[in-house]
């Protein structure tokens, strides 16, 4: 399969590889789309050196479908069009218990901290899918993250439409 690596200075290449073994709660998906993140700019811009593992398979914004599932995992079928929250937490350090999974000590922002979606296959947590509802095309899908984050901060900050004072 292909995959595309960030290797440092502003430089991405492209490799040939084998599909990495799936472990127990993974799930292998067939990557349709990656969208190009912030996020993923700060990497090729040299701006997360010190946070990535070169060489670096970048990408969490994404849409594809399920083409293979490891052990352990329930509720999921081959074919299954999915897109990732690419948050993992460990559910066990005191931010998780406290129900503060977004600062998780031992986070893995997927894409970042671990391989990402830029590689034709892609092995994800199965706990970390969503799945896409009926009429929803894989090309759209891919900004359901970006999305989501955007609905987030907008009920974050309690935005409510204003009444005209006349």
């Amino acid at each position: 399969m292909l995959a595309a690596n960030y290797v440092g200075e502003r430089t991405i290449t492209i490799e040939e590889r084998e599909a990495a073994e799936l472990r127990p709660g993974e799930v292998r998906v067939a990557v349709a789309y990656v969208g190009i993140c912030g996020t993923d700019l700060h990497v090729f811009h040299g701006d997360m050196d010190a946070r990535v593992t070169m060489p670096a398979t970048i990408g969490h914004e994404m849409s594809g479908t399920i083409a293979e599932i490891g052990p352990d995992v329930d509720g999921w079928a081959v074919g299954d069009a999915v897109t990732v929250m690419p948050l993992a937490w460990d559910g066990t350090c005191p931010a998780c218990r406290a129900g503060n999974e977004h600062i998780c000590q031992n986070l893995d922002f997927i894409g970042i901290d671990s391989p990402g979606a830029l590689q034709q296959s892609w092995n994800v947590p199965a706990s970390t899918l969503v799945r896409l509802p009926e009429g929803v095309s894989l090309r759209e899908a891919a900004l359901v993250e970006p999305v989501a984050v955007a609905v987030h901060d907008v009920r974050r900050s309690e935005l409510a439409p204003a009444t005209a004072p006349w």
